[in-house]
Formats: structure tokens, sequence, C-alpha cells
């Protein structure tokens, strides 16, 4: 008789089943041209390199590859997982109010995108809540669907924002602590200028017992300043890498123990126009 299985859509007799779920799409930023502006000779080290991040970045969002042992206690897992060529599903079934899930999901796709960006890949994407049903062989749901038409239409640049169902939870939970800034998701999330809400996973590298991951915010700093040399001559893809210098920046302001020359230097990367000609 086969085990039962782990998944927390799969019933115990087997069945698939539909639950309501925080969902997270995210989607690798730039795939297709990366993988075409590769030549064939370098396709090899840029595919171990990106197998490499993922391994390593999964272990955050993966309940297959968590570290977690009392995790692996458990009859069923908390979440599930789906990968595809360019792009992550995670889903996590609600049990109440969805304040504790979104929180989890908060925290993993956080040190995911993290970890992913040190390495030079950047993601964007996005978290709904709805009905979702997954395993190795489909994702369903409404809660997918939300998920990744916020992330084709509201994400835009190198962040996971929040679709409207998860900005409406997130303000009811807000509700729970008066608004103050002692609520945890003052932490987890910023608001943009554009009134998104999206994942602050820079403060993965301030954990609450204080330290300071300084050498991962120089390498997120370095892979910033890459992309914008890089890609300055493409202005339509330039300018999210600006937004990411921006996020850098302003979390640098944020904290106290950051020195200043941990900032990206925007006025270099500025678009600004000159004389075909320069005045004699």
């Amino acid at each position: 008789m086969p085990a039962e299985s782990r998944n927390p859509y799969v019933e115990s007799d087997g069945t698939p089943k539909l639950r309501r779920s925080v969902v997270a799409f995210i989607d690798i930023l730039g795939y297709m041209d990366l993988v075409k502006s590769t030549t064939s000779n370098d396709r090899q080290a840029l595919l171990a390199r990106l197998h490499k991040a993922l391994n390593l970045s999964r272990q955050q969002v993966d309940p297959n590859h968590s570290d977690d042992t009392l995790q692996k206690l458990r009859d069923k897992d908390f979440s599930a997982f789906r990968a595809f060529t360019d792009n992550i599903v995670i889903g996590q079934p609600i049990r109440y109010d969805g304040e504790i899930e979104l929180g989890s999901v908060f925290d993993s796709v956080s040190y995911f995108q993290m970890l992913m960006t040190m390495e030079g890949f950047f993601v964007r994407g996005a978290i709904a809540i709805g009905d979702l049903y997954m395993d190795d062989i489909a994702v369903f749901g409404a809660g997918l669907i939300e998920a990744y038409e916020a992330e084709t239409t509201l994400a835009r640049d190198p962040r996971i924002v929040l679709s409207p169902s998860a900005q409406v939870a997130v303000n009811r939970h807000l509700e729970y602590y008066g608004r103050g800034a002692h609520a945890p998701q003052n932490r987890d999330l910023l608001r943009d200028s554009d009134g998104q809400y999206f994942v602050n996973y820079l403060d993965t590298l301030i954990p609450e017992d204080g330290y300071f991951y300084e050498q991962e915010l120089a390498a997120h700093k370095a892979r910033i300043e890459e992309k914008l040399v890089l890609l300055r001559s493409r202005p339509s893809v330039w300018t999210k890498y600006l937004w990411a210098a921006n996020y850098h920046n302003y979390w640098c302001d944020q904290n106290s123990c950051v020195d200043s020359s941990m900032k990206i230097d925007t006025e270099n990367f500025q678009l600004m126009p000159a004389r075909l000609v320069p005045d004699a």
C-alpha cells in the first residue's frame, strides 16, 4: 500500500482537494532574454549558475528540500511547491484568518528572492489568496490565476507584490495591532509610490538577532550595478533595475547600521540628454 501523501492538497484517500490558500507565483525576470543572449559556449556555465542558485534558494520555499526536522515529522506539509522552467508556485492552505500563512509565505519568498538576486537572477511575482490545488501533475484554482495576473500586470519591477485579495487581508490584519509600527506586516512589506504593497526582502539581512549580513548586501549592490551597466541601451528593461537600485538605497537609509558606501550612486546611471556635438 503506497504511503500517504504529505501534500496538504491531497486527502488521506488520495482525493485532490481545492483549499483556500495563500498563493505565490514568482517568475525569473528576463529569463528568455538571458538564455538567448548567451553564446552556446557560455550556456553550460549559465545553467550551472542558475541550477546552483535555484537549488540553494528552493530550500527556503520547498518543503521537500527544507532542513526543518520538525516539519518532516508531521503527517502533512504546511505548504506545496511546484517549479517550472522559469517560475515557481507556492501554495499554503489557510486554517483561520490567513495571517500566519501570509507571514510564513512573506518569510519564505523574502529569502528566496534575496538568495536569487545575490546570484544575479532577479525575480518578480505576486501573492494572492484564493482556492488552489497543486501536485506534481497539476496546479489549478482561482488563487493561481489572480497571482499570475498580478505578477503580469502589477509587479512590473523586480518585486513581489500583493494582489488585491492579499492586500485586503493584510489591511485587516494590521487592524489587530491598531495599525501600529510594531505590526509584523510593517517589517515584512513596503508600499511603493504606485500604491502596490511588496515584499521587503532586504530585511532578511538583519534578522531578529540583530546580526547584519553586510557581505550579502554588498553582493546585492554589485548585481544591480552590473545590470545597470549591461542594460543601459535597453531603457524599458533598464528602468526595472533602477527601481531595484532605489529600493536598495531606501533600505540602506532606513537602517542606521548600514554605511553610506553601501548605497548605489544612481547619478552615475541616470539617462540624461546631451547634444550630439558638444559645444566648442
